[in-house]
């Protein structure tokens, strides 16, 4: 629930100024009329008065609390995350393979100006962006998010709701910051389908990675980190590769945790020598295989490369087959 500290302090110090304003306006009107205002019916009249005001403000500020404490608890519960407030201005985290994070503030003018003009702008994981109202600036507060769920909040609720889909939008507009904003929409559908396709990418390595804390020999374990490694800085190229890098995603890489599981299941109930050194094989020549696939993307322009990748999933496919049988 969000702290009440400080609308009881406001509290406190409109009181006190009202009780200064009463104060003042009864020596003022005692100095004019000559009646001392400590007499008793001044006192009473100021005294009134007072405590008149004191209930507007008391009710006032009760109103003011029951709407922030509804509002918070409908739709995003408020955390302690800090959100940058500032007119063409968006803040967020970054967070490296390390698990390093920055905060990094970057310019929004760009996809100000296109929601001026537009209703919204497409971004990753279906979410959509607009403006609370047109004419004013973008910003944590007037910039909107609808997600593909139903729901629509501020950037800033939705920093605290789910502070990782909030930094992916951020990555992706601090990614487009320097863009013309008359072919925004075609360049953001461009760049999120490639963001998609990173945190596909990142997740697969971030499981396999995983996985690997649970194998006992040491250079499958070091082989495994290393490929984790390419997928987690594997950005350059990904669209321009999209139905590869999709299919080392979406097929070989999970084909990959399936055999290293199996060999972590055979390293566990101590098979024969011969059945794991088998595996051990086939894990070997696909990892081998994936990292070349990888380095092959990666440079991207090297056409002889990439036809040598198609050549090498066709192995890693008769790899899992022959780990099937």
């Amino acid at each position: 629930m969000r702290k009440q500290g400080g609308e009881f302090s406001i509290f406190l110090k409109a009181a006190f100024f009202m009780l200064s304003l009463v104060l003042i306006l009864g020596f003022l009107a005692s100095m004019k009329s000559g009646v001392s205002m400590f007499n008793r019916e001044v006192m009473s009249v100021l005294s009134t008065i007072f405590i008149i005001s004191l209930c507007i403000l008391g009710v006032m500020t009760l109103a003011i609390l029951i709407a922030a404490i509804s509002g918070g608890s409908k739709d995003t519960p408020v955390s302690n995350r800090s959100t940058l407030i500032k007119d063409n201005t968006l803040r967020y985290e970054k967070k490296d393979e390390n698990g390093r994070k920055k905060k990094v503030s970057f310019s929004i003018a760009n996809i100000d100006e296109y929601l001026s003009k537009y209703s919204e702008l497409y971004v990753v994981r279906n979410a959509r962006l607009y403006k609370s109202d047109k004419k004013a600036k973008a910003n944590a507060n007037t910039l909107m998010v609808s997600l593909d769920n139903g729901k629509t909040m501020s950037m800033r609720q939705l920093n605290n709701s789910d502070p990782e889909l909030y930094n992916e939008i951020c990555a992706l507009l601090d990614r487009i910051k320097d863009k013309d904003s008359i072919d925004l929409s075609f360049r953001m559908r461009k760049y999120a389908a490639e963001e998609d396709l990173i945190l596909a990418g990142r997740k697969s390595a971030k499981e396999l990675k995983d996985l690997s804390k649970r194998i006992k020999n040491k250079e499958i374990r070091e082989r495994i980190n290393t490929l984790c490694g390419q997928i987690y800085e594997f950005e350059d190229n990904v669209i321009d590769h999209a139905d590869r890098v999709r299919k080392l995603y979406d097929h070989y890489l999970p084909m990959l945790e399936d055999i290293v599981e199996n060999y972590i299941t055979m390293e566990g109930h101590d098979a024969k020598i011969v059945n794991i050194s088998d595996s051990r094989s086939r894990l070997s020549d696909t990892l081998t295989l994936l990292s070349g696939a990888f380095a092959s993307l990666e440079k991207g322009e090297q056409s002889e490369d990439l036809d040598q990748l198609d050549a090498d999933v066709q192995k890693v496919n008769a790899l899992l087959e022959k780990s099937e049988k």
